[in-house]
């Protein structure tokens, strides 16, 4: 690494300097000729400290309630030996240019912010913090190793004598960045591992901070689309007479130009609609109530859920050839052959997202150039498309980066950007902001991938598992038209182990897309039928667990990460350490326990339920977190606690109920998110990691909560429910 490549100062107007950070192996941009101003910096660069000693932050990843902006601020400034009070933060505007994958990038999502860039953040720092004491050490005539960085200002070691980061960021300023720069040791922190308030709270409590909701944009016009209630389904004809004659109403246009299949890489449905602009919100909406439009609802139009999901039943009892294998494929192949054998079949359903903020984009289409402000998780896929769409340079496409309310995967979609630039195009080049109502939002929008998981497991007459068989069924194949060889993360000693996938995603009733955790949500599934085959053998679930693990052992799935079996077994042995696992419970209820990676991150949960009169109460779920390094552990449990209820969601209210093309509910009165009063106590259990690196919470807990819960419910009733929502009166025995 040529450090005076990847960095470059600069001074600000008026004193203090920026730290800017450049690809690796290429030239840095020349300096300005002038100095710019210190709103032009928070604007522009990764790190600024101005004249006053704050420390200016650009978080460059988004923000969507999940916490990665008081995350990232406290790595660099645990490196720079701040006062985290002092650090502010800010959201540039995209800049794939700048911001590349190599230097951090805008890209959010997989739980890799933290990870990716912890050791960016760290150097960056570190590279100020050293500057800083040089400038210091000019100052009072001594050399850099006499004087040190602590809680905001560098101090002289033999003589105490103090100087503040704002009175010596302009001499700083002038110095080249060091060739090298020394990482603090871990057991220095003082920032890193200690519960830190985020730093959005404030803005949010008092209403101030910004979403792509709050864009307000001169001249800019409203718009509402009503799109086709039926995937794939196209605008036959529409009369916009009674719209038109709304007062507000200026203009009503269609979206055909951008509908229909896109994204070469990472495929995405733009459903075809008819959009109403307006000068108010209002006023869109009434237009589009009295906007009458026939549909021609295509290959979709009298599909149901009962009609798909029987299909994929039927699909997932079908052996192909496997994707992944370990041991003897044949030994997986006479499988129902064996003398002790069980199968079971379980479903991950379509899921909404149901954002709190829905989606929403301005756009300003300018011919040769366009402006969006909106909250997105993928600012450079956003840019790719509308080249690749509109023809218009890359450099010229401006995005303005909001914070959002919730993106758990959806957010990393182009579409809403798409065709809001679309409809600004055909309203006259004018800015529009285009807003999803909660209806659309449930009704028209994108779902978590719909998974079916057969198993099969068959052990011999002392009880030991040897033939592991997985058939799973899936809607969305993300950026590749076959998997690699893989297996799911099932990281338990089993001689033999095969894995089959078949793609259902031309057979998909709605647009599939990335949900929190993704694949992980149905994989996880295989804890309920590992609980299965442990009932079957009469052992304990928690025993049964521990016996197919071995300490050291690492299984290579096919993928970047290995399933480690020791730490597998140490989230196991927390959760059971801070639970009565060993107690029994009361006729009624029941206590349940599952265990599966995501990334390099591992949890264990184990969930207390009571069943009455078939409703299910979740009492407690107590969680176990192999993670690294926790880098603030009071965001880090809300990750995990976070996390926990969105599974709860999905288990007791999720699901997407679809009748004759269309999804039957339209808000949150049929659409449910648990609510406070439905919340078990939550406790969150950290394993002590030497590793120096996190390594991913957002989407670690909540496939874990299902199986856990799942198993609990038989443990209290003896019924095994193998799809969702929970409903006990329809359950397999």
């Amino acid at each position: 690494m040529n450090r005076r490549q990847f960095m470059r100062v600069m001074p600000l107007a008026g004193g203090g300097f920026m730290l800017s950070f450049y690809g690796l192996g290429k030239t840095p941009p020349a300096m300005q000729d002038t100095a710019p101003t210190a709103e032009s910096a928070a604007l522009g660069d990764f790190l600024s400290i101005l004249p006053g000693g704050e420390v200016i932050f650009n978080v460059t990843r988004h923000e969507m309630g999940q916490g990665v902006s008081t995350a990232l601020a406290m790595i660099i400034a645990e490196e720079l030996c701040a006062d985290f009070r002092q650090v502010s933060i800010t959201y540039p505007d995209a800049d794939p240019q700048k911001y590349t994958e190599a230097k951090g990038g805008h890209g959010t999502g997989g739980s890799s912010t933290v990870i990716s860039m912890t050791p960016i953040l760290r150097q960056a720092g570190a590279t100020a913090r050293e500057m800083l004491v040089q400038a210091a050490a000019a100052q009072w005539n001594t050399t850099p190793a006499n004087c040190y960085a602590a809680n905001h200002a560098v101090i002289h070691r033999k003589t105490g004598q103090q100087a503040g980061f704002g009175t010596l960021a302009a001499a700083a300023a002038k110095l080249p960045p060091p060739a090298s720069a020394k990482l603090k040791n871990s057991k220095d922190f003082s920032i890193i591992g200690q519960p830190q308030p985020g730093k959005t709270l404030p803005l949010l409590v008092t209403g101030k901070l910004a979403y792509g909701m709050d864009a307000s944009v001169p001249g800019m016009q409203y718009a509402l689309v009503a799109r086709c209630p039926v995937f794939k389904g196209k605008v036959g004809s529409y009369d916009a007479a009674k719209a038109l004659a709304v007062k507000g109403v200026s203009k009503v246009v269609t979206t055909r130009a951008v509908a229909g299949l896109q994204g070469p890489v990472y495929p995405y449905d733009i459903r075809e609609g008819v959009a109403i602009i307006a000068s108010s919100y209002w006023a869109a909406k009434k237009g589009r109530d009295q906007l009458t439009v026939n549909w021609e609802e295509g290959p979709h139009a009298h599909a149901s859920i009962a009609g798909f999901e029987a299909m994929a039943a039927q699909r997932g009892g079908q052996r192909i050839d496997p994707v992944g294998y370990t041991g003897e494929v044949n030994a997986i192949a006479n499988i129902d052959h064996a003398k002790h054998s069980l199968r079971a079949g379980y479903v991950f359903p379509y899921m909404l997202h149901s954002l709190m903020e829905p989606l929403n984009c301005t756009a300003h289409f300018k011919g040769d150039s366009c402006e969006l402000w909106t909250g997105t998780q993928w600012p450079e896929y956003i840019t790719d498309e509308i080249h690749r769409i509109f023809g218009i340079p890359k450099e010229k496409v401006l995005i303005h980066l909001f914070p959002s309310g919730g993106g758990f995967g959806r957010r990393a979609f182009p579409d809403a950007a798409i065709e809001a630039l679309c409809i600004s195009r055909e309203a006259g080049n004018i800015p529009v902001k285009v807003t999803w109502t909660r209806e659309d939002d449930h009704q028209t929008n994108f779902a978590h991938c719909y998974q079916r998981l057969d198993y099969q497991a068959a052990w011999d007459d002392n009880g030991q598992l040897y033939a592991w068989y997985e058939k799973e069924c899936r809607t969305y194949m993300w950026d590749r038209t076959y998997p690699a060889t893989e297996l799911t993360s099932i990281g338990y000693n089993i001689p033999n182990i095969r894995y089959d996938f078949e793609d259902l995603t031309s057979q998909s009733i709605i647009q599939s897309t990335a949900w929190r955790s993704v694949m992980s949500n149905g994989w996880a599934l295989s804890e309920c039928f590992v609980d299965e085959v442990a009932a079957t053998l009469k052992k304990d679930p928690y025993a049964f667990r521990l016996s197919l693990l071995v300490e050291g052992r690492e299984v290579n799935v096919g993928r970047a990460e290995k399933v480690s079996n020791t730490r597998l077994l140490k989230v196991l042995r927390l959760a059971k350490e801070k639970s009565d696992w060993d107690h029994p419970l009361p006729k009624g209820r029941g206590r349940g326990i599952a265990a599966y990676p995501y990334g390099n991150s591992y949890c264990a949960i184990i969930a207390e339920v009571t069943v009455q009169d078939n409703k299910v109460s979740v009492d407690k779920v107590i969680c176990a977190v192999d993670c690294g390094m926790v880098v603030n552990p009071s965001g880090a449990r809300n990750q995990v606690e976070g996390g926990v209820v969105w599974g709860l969601s999905a288990l007791l209210y999720g699901g997407v109920d679809i009748r004759n093309g269309r999804v039957t509910g339209g808000n949150f009165n049929r659409h449910k998110v648990v609510r406070i009063h439905e919340c078990p106590d939550i406790e969150v259990h950290f394993v002590e990691a030497q590793d120096e690196q996190p390594w991913g919470l957002g989407e670690i807990s909540n496939p874990v909560t299902v199986p856990a819960v799942l198993n609990a419910i038989y443990a209290a009733t003896g019924k095994r429910v193998r799809t969702l929502p929970v409903t006990l009166n329809h359950t397999d025995v």
